[in-house]
């Protein structure tokens, strides 16, 4: 009887080991973060959803997850939402551009002021707000395929 107990005290010690073992090993690969950029324009009523969804998933996850919201033309209302967020302490970063959303362009893709994705994400690094090493994750909030971008 007292040595099925040992047995299984030291499974339970060896299991818990491992675990601790793990997370400590994991910790060191999982250390980067993503960076996701969402583009604001005119509309977004779903503002305060999206940053609190990417809150979590960086707390399910256990990494770090940027935030910078591009505004081109979104409402007050939109963008109360991101400073009220950012006066609460999360690290949301913003970056206005002028505003105005031309149709879309000839590749199918919707481009803001001329700018296509690509382009954004060039100019953002050129301003020194995404690093090429990031990959970051340019979502536009008005493109319902870019949503799937989401990880939510």
């Amino acid at each position: 009887m007292l040595n099925v107990l040992l047995l299984i005290i030291s499974c339970y010690a060896a299991a818990a080991l491992l675990v601790h073992l793990a997370y400590w090993i994991g910790r060191g690969r999982s250390g980067k973060g993503k960076h996701y950029v969402l583009i604001a324009s005119d509309g977004q009523e779903k503002m305060e959803w999206y940053l609190r969804m990417l809150r979590a998933f960086s707390r399910w996850m256990g990494r770090d997850v940027r935030l910078t919201v591009v505004d081109v033309g979104a409402s007050t209302d939109t963008m109360a939402v991101v400073e009220r967020w950012r006066r609460s302490g999360q690290e949301v970063h913003v970056h206005a551009r002028k505003a105005g959303v031309n149709p879309e362009t000839e590749v199918g893709k919707r481009s803001h002021d001329g700018v296509s994705a690509v382009q954004m994400l060039w100019l953002l690094q050129a301003e020194g707000i995404v690093s090429e090493s990031e990959h970051a994750v340019l979502v536009d909030l008005e493109n319902p395929a870019d949503l799937s971008k989401m990880p939510f």
